[in-house]
This record gives C-alpha cells, sequence and structure tokens, in this order.
C-alpha cells in the first residue's frame, strides 16, 4: 500500500510540475466564452514525473536519520501525503468544472505559486517531525544568541524588501516625504516651519515630483507648519542628516527589528516554549502586515518600540528596579501622543496596565514624566496654533466620530484591501491564543486582559477615523505598531496545539501561505500590488484571478454604504472559519504526513464552500463583471512559446491543436465606457495594453462622425516620456484606419492618444497579434517606461528619472542608468552613440553582454561611440556616470533642478536601410 501511494504521490507532482508550465486564457465572442490551455510536449510530463520520482527518493533518504532502523521511522508513502495537494493546480485544465467554478482558474495562474509553497512547507515539516528534530534543539543556544540572531533575520528580511522597493514611485509616498521634509527643516532651519523647505525643493533628494505642503490652517503667526505628528521627524533629523533616507529607512528597519526580538524574549520568557515563540516571532516579523511597515517613514515602527519597551520593561521589573528603567518606560509612553494622536489612548492604557501592575513609589515616576509629557504636548499646539486642542492643525476639518466604528473597526482587520487577516491570516491565531489564555488563568488570564486592552485602544481609536486605512500605504499600517503584542497569544495558540495534529499543521499552513503573501506583494507587479485604489477590489485578489471577480468573495468596508453587507460576510467568513476549526480540532491524528493532508483539505474545503455559497448571500451593489474583451493583458501572449507550449487544447468542445493556431483569437480592444480604471498617461477610452514581444496589428473603427480637419493620434509606448509615433487622421464616417506595430521588448504600457475629438469618434481600438516571440527568446530587460523613435534605432527607457527628447536623452548623474536599444532587422552598420558631458568633467562606462568601453569627458567635447551589433538587434544597454550637474547650478537662470549625467545621441545611420517603425 505503501509504494502504491508513493507511485500515486509521484505522478501527481509529475503531473503538477507539468500543468504549471502550461498556460491558461480565455476568449470571449459575444455571448460566447472559450477557454483554452497551452502545454508542453507529452514528452515533458514523463520528465516530470521522473523528477518527481527523484523527489520522493530525497525524501526517503532524508527520513533515515542515523542511528534509526525501517521499523522505527515513518513509510514513505506516509511522508509523502502532503503532495497530493497538488491535486488542486489539475482543476484548471479539467473540462466543464472550472467553466461552472470559474475561481478555479485562479489556481493555473500566479495564485498557483501559493499552492506550491504551501505543499512545500508542509512536506518540510512533515520530514521535520519524522526526524524528531523539535525546537528543543535552541535550548543549547543562548536567549542572547537567539536573539541577535532574529534581530538580524528580521533586518535581513525586511532590508530585502525595502532594497526592492525603496526609491521607486511606492516609497517615499504618500505622507511619507512630509514626515522628511519636517526633518529637515529640523536639522537644516532649527524650525518647523516648512514653507522654505518646500520652495527650495529640499524633497527633491527623495521624491521626483513637486510636494506641496500638507497643511490645512495657518499657523498662529501666519507660517506654514506641517499637519502630521512631529515625533517620528524629531527622531530622524540627526539620522537623516547623517545618512540621508536610506539612513533613515535602515534606522526604521533596526527599530522594527528590535521590537520583535523584544516580543520574541518576553513570548519566551512567559511560555518557556522555543517553538512556539520563534512560529510567533515568524507570523509577525516575516509578513505583509509589519514586515512592509518597518522601512515607511511613518510613526508606527518606532510607537511599536516604545509600546513593546514599556510593556515588557513593566512586566519584568521587581522591587528591585531601579530608577533608571522607570523613567525609561515613562518616556518611552509619553512619547507616543508625540509619535501621533492616535496612539494618546494607547499611551493612556499603557500607563494604567504600569499603575496597577507596580502601585509603589517608583510608579509616580512614570505617571509624572507622562503628565508632563502631555502639559508640554498642549502647550506645542497652543504655542504653533494658538489652541492646546490635538486637532488644531486640521483646522475645521474633523474626520474622527464613533460612528467610523462601525466599518474602521473590522475594516482594519477583515477589509480585503487593508485588513490585517487578508495579507496575513495567522493572525486569526491571536484571536484564539487569547481565548486559551483566558482558559489558563492566573498570570496568563491578566496578559490576555492587558494587551486586549492596548491593542483596543489602539482599534478604536485609528478605527473611529474617517480615512482609517490610513490613505497610500502597506496593509494594516494604523495598527502595525500594536502587532508585537500578538506575539505571545500567536504562540499560546501553537503551543496549545498537540505536536503532529491536524491544528499544529494548520497553523503551518496559515503561516507560509502569509509569507507567500508578503512574497508576492514585493516580487510581483514591481510592489505594484501594495496599493489599492479604495474602490472596494484588492488589487491583490485582481492580480491573482484577472478573469473572475475573485474579490466579490471577500469583504470591503472602504465604501460606508456597503456596511451591512460586509458585515453579513465577514461572519460567514468567520463561521466557515470556526468550522474548519472544529474539523481540525476533532481528527486526532498525530501522524504528520495524515495530518498535514487533512490540513491542507480542510483549508481548501473551506475555501470552496465559500465561493460556492457566498453569492448566496445579500450582496451590495451590483458588482462589475469582468469584461474578457477589455482586458489591457492576456496571460495567453505573456507565456505564448511554441517551442515550450507548442500544444494546445480548446474546451466545449475539447479538442486539441498546435499553440500557434490559437494566435488569432487573442485580440485585445476597448471601446468606449468600457474602461474606467484611471491611467497614468490619458489615453483614449483608457486602452491601455500590456504586450509582449511582437508584431501587432492596430485597427481604429470610427463612428458616424465626421471632421473638416486632420488631429494628431499618437501612440504611447510607457507611461512616461512623449509618443512614440504620430499620425494626422481625418476620419471619415465608419472608416477603419490601421497601423503595425513592431515590439522588440515587452512593453506594459501601449496606447493610442488623441484629443477629446478623436476619442468621441473612436468606436473601437482593437490589437491583433500577428506574430509574437517566443517567451524564451524574449530579451530580459526592466519595464519599459518611456520610449522614442531616431533615425538610426528605437530606444527604450527604463528609469524614471530619464526622459526622451527629440535629439536625444540625459543619463541621471553619478549612478548606472538603463536603456535598451533595439535596430531594425537586417541593418548592416552598427548604431553609434555622440555623447558629451554637459557643464563637468564626468567618466562613463557604456557595457552590455560581452562589451565594455569607458571614456573621459570634459565640457565642449563630444565623443563617438560605436555599439556592437546583436543578431537579434535588441543591445540592453548600461550608461554609469561617476558624477553630474544641476543646470540651476551651471545657469543661475535655470529653473532645471535634475542632477544630470552625459547627453546622448543616435548617429544617422550611414546606411539607408536603417529606418525603424515597422520593418
Amino acid at each position: 500500500m505503501s509504494r502504491l501511494v508513493s507511485f500515486a504521490a509521484c505522478a501527481t507532482t509529475g503531473v503538477a510540475l507539468y500543468a504549471t508550465r502550461g498556460v491558461l486564457d480565455q476568449t470571449a465572442s459575444g455571448d460566447t466564452v472559450t477557454r483554452f490551455a497551452m502545454l508542453p510536449p507529452w514528452q515533458t510530463l514523463l520528465g516530470f514525473i521522473c523528477l518527481a520520482g527523484l523527489l520522493l527518493l530525497l525524501i526517503d533518504r532524508l527520513n533515515a536519520p542515523s542511528g534509526t532502523t525501517t521499523s522505527t521511522r515513518p513509510r514513505l508513502g506516509e511522508l509523502v501525503l502532503p503532495l497530493f495537494g497538488l491535486l488542486a493546480l489539475w482543476l484548471p485544465y479539467l473540462p466543464v468544472i472550472p467553466d461552472r467554478l470559474p475561481a478555479l482558474q485562479a489556481l493555473a495562474g500566479p495564485l498557483g505559486a501559493m499552492v506550491w509553497l504551501s505543499v512545500a512547507a508542509l512536506q518540510v515539516w512533515v520530514l521535520w517531525q519524522s526526524r524528531l528534530v523539535t525546537a528543543r534543539a535552541m535550548e543549547r543556544w543562548s536567549v542572547t544568541t537567539v536573539t541577535v540572531a532574529l534581530v538580524a533575520a528580521t533586518m535581513l528580511a525586511a532590508g530585502a524588501a525595502a532594497q526592492r522597493l525603496t526609491g521607486t514611485a511606492l516609497f517615499p509616498s504618500g505622507d511619507e516625504p512630509h514626515y522628511l521634509v519636517i526633518a529637515q527643516s529640523l536639522w537644516r532651519d532649527g524650525d518647523l516651519k516648512i514653507e522654505n523647505n518646500h520652495h527650495r525643493g529640499d524633497y527633491r533628494e527623495y521624491y521626483p515630483d513637486d510636494l506641496e505642503p500638507h497643511y490645512l490652517t495657518r499657523g498662529a503667526d501666519s507660517e506654514i507648519y506641517s499637519i502630521h505628528p512631529i515625533g517620528i521627524s524629531v527622531l530622524l533629523a540627526p539620522i537623516y542628516a547623517l545618512a540621508g533616507y536610506q539612513g533613515s529607512v535602515w534606522a526604521l528597519i533596526l527599530m522594527g527589528a528590535i521590537a520583535a526580538a523584544m516580543a520574541w524574549r518576553w513570548t519566551m520568557a512567559t511560555l518557556h516554549a522555543p517553538g512556539a515563540a520563534i512560529f510567533a516571532w515568524a507570523a509577525v516579523a516575516l509578513t505583509a502586515p509589519f514586515m512592509f511597515n518597518t522601512f515607511t517613514v511613518y510613526p508606527e515602527i518606532a510607537a511599536s518600540l516604545a509600546v513593546m519597551f514599556a510593556f515588557t520593561a513593566t512586566l519584568s521589573a521587581t522591587r528591585d528596579t531601579g530608577w533608571a528603567r522607570w523613567i525609561a518606560i515613562g518616556i518611552a509612553i509619553a512619547s507616543l501622543p508625540w509619535f501621533s494622536t492616535k496612539y494618546a489612548p494607547m499611551s493612556a492604557a499603557l500607563l494604567l496596565v504600569v499603575f496597577l501592575r507596580r502601585r509603589d513609589a517608583r510608579v509616580w515616576a512614570v505617571v509624572a514624566i507622562y503628565a508632563m509629557s502631555l502639559i508640554a504636548w498642549f502647550a506645542f499646539f497652543y504655542a504653533i496654533w494658538g489652541t492646546p486642542l490635538p486637532m488644531a492643525p486640521y483646522g475645521a476639518l474633523v474626520q474622527t466620530t464613533p460612528m467610523n466604528l462601525r466599518f474602521g473597526a473590522p475594516g482594519l482587520v477583515f477589509d480585503q484591501e487593508y485588513g490585517l487577516l487578508a495579507y496575513a491570516p495567522v493572525y486569526i491565531l491571536a484571536a484564539t491564543g487569547l481565548y486559551q489564555m483566558w482558559r489558563s488563568g492566573a498570570e496568563l488570564r491578566r496578559l490576555a486582559i492587558e494587551i486586549t486592552v492596548i491593542f483596543a485602544a489602539l482599534l478604536g481609536m485609528v478605527g473611529a477615523f474617517g480615512i482609517w486605512w490610513g490613505g497610500a500605504s502597506a496593509a494594516a499600517r494604523p495598527i502595525a505598531s500594536g502587532l508585537p503584542l500578538l506575539m505571545l497569544p500567536m504562540a499560546m495558540a501553537f503551543r496549545s496545539a498537540p505536536v503532529a495534529s491536524p491544528r499544529r499543521a494548520a497553523q503551518h499552513l496559515l503561516l507560509w501561505v502569509s509569507v507567500g503573501i508578503g512574497i508576492t506583494l514585493a516580487v510581483s507587479e514591481n510592489g505594484l500590488l501594495i496599493n489599492n485604489n479604495r474602490d472596494g477590489s484588492s488589487a491583490l485578489l485582481d492580480f491573482w484571478s484577472p478573469r473572475w471577480e475573485l474579490w466579490s468573495l471577500a469583504p470591503t468596508f472602504v465604501v460606508p454604504a456597503w456596511t451591512g453587507t460586509a458585515w453579513i460576510h465577514m461572519l460567514w467568513w468567520i463561521a466557515i472559519a470556526a468550522a474548519a476549526a472544529t474539523v481540525l480540532a476533532r481528527v486526532g491524528s498525530t501522524r504528520a504526513g495524515v495530518s498535514a493532508l487533512v490540513a491542507f483539505s480542510t483549508f481548501s474545503s473551506a475555501l470552496i464552500i465559500v465561493a460556492l455559497t457566498l453569492p448566496w448571500l445579500p450582496q451590495g451593489p451590483p458588482i462589475p463583471r469582468v469584461d474578457l474583451g477589455a482586458r489591457a493583458r492576456r496571460s495567453a501572449l505573456d507565456g505564448f512559446d511554441a517551442r515550450a507550449r507548442p500544444a494546445s487544447i480548446i474546451y466545449d468542445p475539447v479538442r486539441r491543436g498546435a499553440a500557434v493556431d490559437v494566435i488569432p483569437q487573442l485580440v485585445m480592444g476597448v471601446k468606449p465606457m468600457q474602461r474606467f480604471d484611471p491611467q497614468p498617461v490619458r489615453v483614449i477610452h483608457n486602452g491601455r495594453f500590456s504586450l509582449p514581444a511582437g508584431r501587432y496589428t492596430i485597427a481604429v473603427d470610427f463612428n458616424d462622425r465626421t471632421f473638416d480637419r486632420a488631429y494628431p493620434v499618437s501612440l504611447q509606448v510607457g507611461r512616461n516620456g512623449p509618443p512614440l509615433q504620430t499620425w494626422d487622421l481625418q476620419p471619415q464616417p465608419h472608416q477603419r484606419w490601421e497601423t503595425t506595430l513592431w515590439l522588440p521588448v515587452d512593453a506594459n504600457f501601449v496606447g493610442l492618444r488623441g484629443p477629446a475629438e478623436i476619442e468621441r469618434a473612436v468606436e473601437r481600438i482593437t490589437i491583433a497579434p500577428s506574430a509574437v516571440v517566443d517567451a524564451g527568446d524574449r530579451p530580459l530587460v526592466p519595464v519599459v517606461l518611456a520610449a522614442a523613435t531616431y533615425p538610426a534605432a528605437n530606444v527604450y527607457f527604463h528609469e524614471e528619472g530619464m526622459y526622451p527628447e527629440p535629439q536625444g536623452f540625459w543619463t541621471m548623474g553619478a549612478q548606472a542608468s538603463q536603456v535598451t536599444v533595439a535596430v531594425p532587422a537586417g541593418q548592416a552598420s552598427p548604431v553609434t552613440l555622440r555623447v558629451h558631458s554637459g557643464a563637468t568633467p564626468n567618466r562613463v562606462t557604456f557595457s552590455t553582454f560581452g562589451w565594455r568601453q569607458a571614456l573621459d569627458l570634459t565640457p565642449g567635447n563630444g565623443a563617438d561611440v560605436a555599439l556592437p551589433l546583436f543578431p537579434s538587434g535588441v543591445i540592453p544597454l548600461t550608461i554609469d556616470v561617476e558624477s553630474g550637474f544641476s543646470p540651476k547650478d551651471a545657469d543661475p537662470k535655470s529653473t532645471d533642478r535634475r542632477f544630470l549625467g552625459i547627453w546622448v545621441e543616435l548617429k544617422q545611420p550611414t546606411s539607408a536601410s536603417a529606418t525603424v517603425g515597422t520593418p
């Protein structure tokens, strides 16, 4: 029986690998929707099954540690049971079922990676249990050693995310630049008046766009002061002075790492359970709600450090504790209102905990410090705005009311766009852990009450705010300062589950699903999934399921009119989660393999039940259905590869064919009032398309309007810079106009631009592929942000700070810039660049695959650089300059504040064949 199970697991894994290499998509023609798949050759399936067999041999090998015998270790058939969870990846490719339950089709896309991560995590957990490796091994390490290791691990994880996301359009953004401007004003001017800092453009050191001051009413002296609290800016001012924006980011990451390590030490000291404490640390430090806030310039992480220090230092204090600790506790609690007014209730709750815990003379030092800080806090508002009220910076705008709690409080926990559980479902264990702590009585019960009171004070305050979601920021940011407090309840829930039980397996599953969500947010779509539009649909769910409204299954609280429906949906999710927990608790297995399979099956079944039953519950306003004919992107085009996926299957009725036969069906288009998503560049009918490298026919059908003159119509490639090509059109009624587009590289922003007169005349735009470059042959270049046509070649730009000009372009100063030069097929002469350094001497290095050239440039003298020719005609080019200049510094009359490197022009080609556009 064990061999049969092992063979079945091997086949399941092989077919899952085969399915993962496939591409699933749909086309719509009128009311008919056709599902089709492009798959690897059948020989690949055999290869994947053999590869899965090698995996099973490795698992069997790992299952035989030294000192064990065959009779004492689990059979292979039991160890590989988690692999049957990969059956979920077969479902999208089955006939009929995915058409009846479209949510299953999401498993053929990016969501499939979550299945692989979950199964892999459960498989590792089963092996961990079989080798009898437990958290007791950690007892050989000192608490200090583990603490240092956890600080380093937290900084490594958060630093990796920060390295990818900061310095982009995402970070710093929102209110972050405004906190930094206050810090700059403090250390440069010694005051809080920010008007001159904005006028000087101090923010351009880290923020590329224009930035207006955030203020609603001027101060009593008629000066402009920011509406934002000053605490984090005071803290970061000297750090920014020494190390700039990146130094401030790393300082915040260090604060977050220390706060998480403090929470771990407290959890470890309370429960004496190393494994449970490490699990809870990972649940906080390695998931999106806390990690993505560690590198944002907001007060949350500094406040979390203050909360954890004050709370844990109070709990560990004794009668012999000196005055120094109590003074530090008082400062930590007193700092919270300075970080943000929203922390005032939480600071009062902390003070109450301290007072009730230690009723002796030293506690009055804490109370005195807090009282003096509050007096200074009110005096600050009086000195600046002439009134001691903390809402003085907001003038007449008051957005806080208890009535907002009916959607703000549940929204911060359950909302699909900004809720805690939507991005880290592992936090559901905090609720069960608090219950377990209450049942335990004694000190744990008291701790459960204190944690609940402190966290409720925070949740109640931020939930009463009108924009409870916190503006443009990562999910759950307003409550991030209280998340380390939940480490102990989560560890308690983990410890309460029997070893190797389905409950323990489900807890690991929740953790790795949460970690996987964080990884997805960091690496997918250049981090854009972190930002949501406050429209009731999660960007993450849209990414996972672009062809079906997966977001319709999750509650949304951002629209007050939908609050009643959101409550019903939230309660239904809670009921199904409670039922799943009950099932897991009643399965008494202590065999890790069986427990892992039960946990995965229960988790999957619960999600399927939600998908089947939630549409029957009362709904809010009508849900806009996904218009398959108006999609901006097609997974079939992105994944097209006639060599790697040469076969196709078309469903309903099921029939086989070649992948190239599907290309004519992959037409995309847009009509008036079909798309409403705002675009960074205005394009006709919001018709933005994402296209892989290839050749396309763009057709524009006009309605019955007539024109007495021509209007410009332009092709925009990239969300920055000028159009790639422009035509003057004078359309006739019901006329069709066509052009051919050649894209040598992938472009995620392609659209047509034109004046309002043309837009009103356009009945439909269609883009039909005629030849698509195989995915394996496409040039690997960064995201195309702008494009320009020059006589010698097309140039595609990948940097935010680079903008093409009619004759050439400037690179950015003192850094490497990347561009892609694309020459037409058959051009024999190389592309020659004419470069100069502008107002200052500079050294520049040009490099691409197997080629490198360095030049020393002086003002007034140019140089020529001949680029190598590649068979593909695509040259990914890096231009690395050592220094630069600002035109404003070189010419006082200039208003150009950019920091420029060198000027680059493409010289006229020597061959008449060197024309570009549609080769």
